[in-house]
């Protein structure tokens, strides 16, 4: 009886380990993760996206984004600023201040080199931290420089 117990005893442990390994292989969400989406000059005015730019001095704009957290962007939750040159990160991230209007819109501000906007990209976070999504503004797809001579 002593032998059956103990063989028993080994034939649970052995089931043990194997569901314990199972659990620890099984694909599960990763928390750093979000969706993104590029969004064309068109995608962003049916969201309500306005990019705003004014020439500050002859090499520098000030460039303005505002949106009304809703539809699309209902779940707001920041502005990011990446900065690329082709594949490489010069600025990886960088959480802009946002204030909002007394209608109820998010404004962020920020002044950068004209010979930059090509590299630069915003993006409004949308989500929460396990589910965000980024929605990407190229803003040389936005901001036309000829027009700002």
């Amino acid at each position: 009886m002593n032998a059956l117990s103990s063989n028993q005893y080994l034939k649970t442990i052995l089931k043990l380990s194997v569901l314990t390994l199972l659990l620890f292989l099984v694909p599960s969400p990763c928390f750093a993760l979000r969706s993104i989406g590029i969004i064309s000059r068109q995608e962003a005015k049916e969201m309500g996206i306005e990019v705003r730019a004014t020439p500050a001095g002859p090499d520098a704009l000030w460039l303005e984004l505002e949106f009304k957290p809703e539809g699309k962007l209902k779940d707001f939750s920041h502005v990011e600023l990446e900065i690329r040159e082709g594949d490489k990160p010069l600025v990886a991230y960088a959480a802009l201040s946002e204030k909002r209007s007394s209608s109820g819109s998010v404004v962020v501000r920020f002044m950068a080199a004209r010979a930059f906007l090509g590299k630069i990209t915003l993006s409004v976070v949308t989500g929460f931290p396990s589910a965000y999504n980024g929605n990407e503004l190229r803003l040389k797809d936005l901001v036309d420089l000829e027009k700002l001579r």
